[in-house]
């Protein structure tokens, strides 16, 4: 049998060239990653106004169906009525409390621009525009 002999010589490790490609690649990927990291923020506060706003026009809309009364209704009140509830005075839910719960002031704004108030059919109309 021959002796084969490895070249043991050659040291392990990545070449100059294969680090330069991978910081070139990494790079490449931060440069398309921050710019969308910055418009998180704003998505997240619009689905949060958004989801406040369904919660209210749900909340409203089930108090309306279920007798509550609409004189106090307007576009303006909306969320401060969902937050302070509304009681129906006659029908099954007589007397219960249809509530949105507590909604952060800040949200309450962003919320109230995706609701109003149709006063023909009284009812709580929620609208959150294109996707």
């Amino acid at each position: 049998m021959k002796n084969i002999k490895l070249n043991t010589s050659r040291k392990a490790g990545f070449s100059l060239v294969e680090m330069l490609v991978v910081i070139a690649i990494i790079g490449i990927i931060a440069a398309i990653a921050i710019p969308n990291i910055g418009n998180l923020n704003a998505s997240a506060k619009d689905a949060t106004a958004k989801r406040n706003a369904q919660t209210v026009a749900s909340v409203l809309n089930a108090a309306i169906a279920a007798g509550a009364p609409t004189t106090d209704l307007s576009s303006t009140t909306l969320i401060t009525t969902a937050i302070a509830g509304l009681t129906p005075s006659t029908g099954a839910f007589s007397g219960k409390k249809f509530t949105s719960g507590p909604i952060n002031p800040t949200e309450q704004a962003a919320a109230a621009a995706y609701l109003t108030w149709d006063s023909a059919n009284s009812q709580v109309v929620y609208n959150p525009g294109s996707y």
